[in-house]
């Protein structure tokens, strides 16, 4: 007998913020195959530009999760982390483009205060039925029961899975609904709860057999990690992207949806087009997922493992355009503006993040890294954390994980 359960975590946006709603994982098992990886659905995804994510809505979520309490450094809404307040549901990206937040409450009465918060209108409210919170403290009381009076004294698969709304969907694998009032009865019943009944309860993409010892088991998983977080991500692809000169000509735009695996490496391997829109562009989003650096590695039970992702990656012409356009001041050092070197000086934004443009002023790459030294023989020491700690009369930067990145902005050894 097996029970399965959907993520309810939001902490690697990648997945939550791709239109794939459908991810699951194994929590349990007593069968000798019985943790699955992540599945994608292909027919999840919206193809035309209609349904693309649009950069404000990446805008809004970065914000929201700033308000939530995180920083540049890692940009997400994880959860089980952080404090949420009381009147946040979920949110996720609507067919439409834009961030959508659920909340339990007047949403006419929220919205000016959001408005502020997020300094800006361009997102959407819905009515969630209760908050996150609850939705996970019912979920975890939820697992319990099933592990103490449903394992070994019923037949079946179970599976749960969080909605946005605050509900929580229970597939029971049974003949008929019956099987529903037994399970409330003698289980677990609440009105969070949505019950279905299915003669196949199975969410298998492939099992990997591993020792499963007869005792209550406790989750440690952990997804891919991209060097920087989720907007390092978007800011690797900024730099990097080389729109086809054919496809920009024919005005050809739109999303390219691929799968890859990160290898327990962190190599990434195995890129696959789930749903392409041009030849040329299913060309340039393979080549740009390929390139991307050696990544930390999902983990279950603490050890790392192999792990799929789906990932979306539009192309946009007049993002690409602006992108492209736009110049950033110089990083101020030793009194004046920063210094040309390799070919290259170091640039900030608004937040005080670094980059690096050419010496024409053109930016070869965005400002993301917290600390930042000059580059030297096509190289460049950089960090994602630190801290700018005075020294007499001089400062210097403090940080844990410093690594090197070629011209490109690319991770190298």
């Amino acid at each position: 007998m097996k029970i399965s359960r959907v993520p309810m975590t939001a902490a690697f946006a990648i997945l939550l913020l791709s239109g794939c709603s459908n991810s699951y994982r194994n929590v349990v098992s007593h069968s000798s195959t019985g943790y699955t990886e992540q599945k994608q659905e292909e027919g999840n995804f919206t193809s035309d530009e209609e349904g693309a994510v649009q950069e404000p809505a990446w805008t809004y979520y970065e914000r929201l999760s700033y308000l939530f309490g995180a920083d540049s450094t890692r940009i997400g809404i994880d959860v089980n982390n952080m404090d949420l307040p009381d009147w946040y549901c979920d949110c996720y990206f609507n067919d439409k483009g834009r961030l959508s937040i659920n909340i339990v409450g007047d949403t006419l009465k929220m919205r000016p205060m959001l408005e502020e918060m997020l300094q800006g209108p361009d997102f959407d409210l819905g009515i969630g039925i209760c908050s996150k919170k609850e939705q996970l403290r019912i979920d975890s009381l939820l697992l319990d029961a099933i592990q103490r009076k449903y394992i070994g004294k019923y037949t079946g698969n179970v599976m749960t899975m969080g909605n946005v709304d605050g509900s929580i969907e229970v597939y029971l694998q049974g003949d008929n609904d019956s099987i529903i009032q037994q399970f409330k009865d003698d289980v677990f019943d609440h009105p969070i709860l949505r019950f279905k009944v299915a003669k196949d309860v199975s969410i298998d993409v492939e099992n990997v057999p591993i020792e499963v010892e007869e005792r209550l088991f406790e989750e440690h998983e952990t997804s891919p990690y991209f060097p920087g977080g989720e907007m390092a991500m978007l800011s690797y692809i900024s730099d990097n992207m080389k729109y086809p000169q054919d496809a920009y000509d024919k005005n050809i735009q739109g999303r390219v949806i691929l799968k890859f695996l990160v290898r327990k490496t962190g190599e990434v391997d195995s890129v696959k087009i789930l749903r392409g829109k041009d030849p040329s562009l299913d060309e340039e989003a393979i080549r740009l997922v390929s390139g991307f650096p050696q990544f930390k590695p999902a983990t279950f039970d603490l050890e790392p493992v192999d792990r799929w992702i789906a990932f979306p990656l539009k192309f946009n012409k007049a993002e690409y355009d602006e992108r492209h356009s736009k110049r950033y001041p110089a990083y101020h050092f030793d009194n004046g503006d920063d210094y040309v070197m390799d070919g290259m000086y170091r640039i900030v934004d608004e937040q005080g993040l670094i980059g690096y443009a050419d010496e024409k002023g053109n930016t070869v790459i965005a400002p993301r890294f917290k600390c930042a030294f000059p580059f030297e023989n096509g190289k460049a020491k950089v960090a994602d954390t630190g801290t700018n700690i005075q020294d007499g009369e001089h400062w210097r930067w403090e940080s844990n994980d410093w690594y090197y990145i070629d011209k490109t902005g690319r991770k190298i050894d």
